[in-house]
């Protein structure tokens, strides 16, 4: 499990859950930080309906979604603000592979979305994919180490995430990470924020 480095990113603000202040920080940032983030599988636990107090923290327009996801190689449960959309992501590649991309159809594993060369030679293979909006904000909710504890704290959550009460389920679901704690009945590794 990879650790997270986030003291150097900037909190842009915070969410109270069970009187812990969670952060929010920079999607593009937290990312940056811990490249395990944008590597990992990640499980998706739907769209929420948040209070307009979360959705004003998260920078998203109140009556929108935020998507709650468990991040597999780091533990992090993440609440994104926004929903992600089709777009396009690109990664640096050599010329050799490139070139193998371009000549190899999509469905056995070449290129879907082309090849660019920009003006300091450098080649990126396109991908189609989803994507958050710029400026996309993330707020750490908790750290589980593993899949099954999630999905044994989580369970039901296809029931709830689109009702308007979905979020005090989510929050008194959440609150037993802490509780648990205190009687010695959790991993120390699975806590809040």
């Amino acid at each position: 499990m990879a650790s997270s480095n986030n003291s150097a990113l900037d909190v842009l603000g915070s969410l109270e859950l069970d009187g812990i202040e969670l952060p929010v920080y920079d999607l593009a940032q937290f990312n940056a930080a811990v490249v395990e983030r944008v590597s990992s599988f990640s499980t998706n636990f739907g769209v929420w309906q948040v209070p307009e107090a979360v959705a004003q923290v998260l920078a998203i327009p109140a009556g929108t979604g935020a998507v709650l996801e468990w991040i597999h190689d780091t533990g992090e449960l993440v609440l994104l603000g926004g929903t992600p959309q089709e777009g396009e992501v690109s990664v640096e590649v050599s010329d050799t592979e490139a070139f193998a991309a371009g000549l190899m159809p999509g469905f056995l594993g070449g290129s879907v979305a082309g090849i660019d060369h920009d003006s300091a030679g450098r080649v990126r293979e396109l991908f189609k994919s989803e994507v958050m909006p710029e400026g996309s904000r993330v707020a750490l909710l908790a750290h589980v180490k593993h899949g099954p504890k999630v999905h044994e704290l989580l369970w039901g959550w296809h029931r709830e995430h689109r009702k308007p009460e979905g979020w005090a389920w989510l929050v008194e679901q959440l609150a037993r990470l802490e509780g648990a704690g205190d009687t010695g009945a959790s991993d120390s590794e699975d806590h809040l924020g």
